[in-house]
């Protein structure tokens, strides 16, 4: 009986060895960085994106299956929605100053990284309040290595894409009206 309970007792410690001897592991946080202001044709104020992807706050990725894993070291300083607004209203800048911005509204649809094919993929769309035209964008980018700094910096390069996409869209289809 003794050397039952020994051995049970050796075991629980063995099973348990993982979690109380596994080292630290910091929350790594990222923001988006573009690399250039874009000029508008007119000033545009991005509103913020609505979520419909399934994309929080935790940095994810879908593979091949559909499955979506969420990295529990890794996260967004800001949710999807919240960091692609932020960033497109510092990199869009207006070649003039015009009177009252723009309203600019938006929906993300995909926020995440294909493991599949290893890009990372920004998808949705955005619209004028007053207007009912719908304006779609879908980028991929390569993710170059494993890491959630290479994620980030083609989440960056993403939304750099659709800056230049809302910076071209506002000179030919805005103008440049005071």
């Amino acid at each position: 009986m003794k050397s039952l309970v020994v051995f049970a007792a050796c075991l629980a410690v063995l099973l348990f060895s993982g979690c109380f001897f596994e080292s630290y592991r910091p929350v790594g946080e990222f923001d988006l960085t573009l690399e250039k202001a874009e000029k508008t044709g007119r000033a545009l104020r991005m509103l913020e994106f609505r979520n419909d992807s399934t994309a929080g706050s935790r940095m994810q990725s879908r593979d091949a299956s559909g499955r979506v894993i969420r990295d529990p070291y890794n996260r967004w300083a800001l949710p999807p929605e919240q960091l692609v607004a932020r960033a497109l209203n510092l990199a869009l800048r207006p070649d003039s100053e015009s009177a009252v911005p723009v309203p600019v509204a938006g929906t993300l649809e995909v926020f995440e990284v294909d493991s599949a094919r290893k890009e990372f993929r920004l998808a949705g769309s955005w619209s004028l309040p007053d207007d009912r035209r719908e304006f779609r964008f879908d980028f991929s980018v390569p993710v170059e290595e494993d890491s959630a700094e290479a994620v980030a910096r083609a989440a960056g390069v993403a939304v750099g894409r659709l800056a230049d996409r809302l910076a071209l869209w506002s000179r030919t289809e805005l103008g440049d009206v005071r």
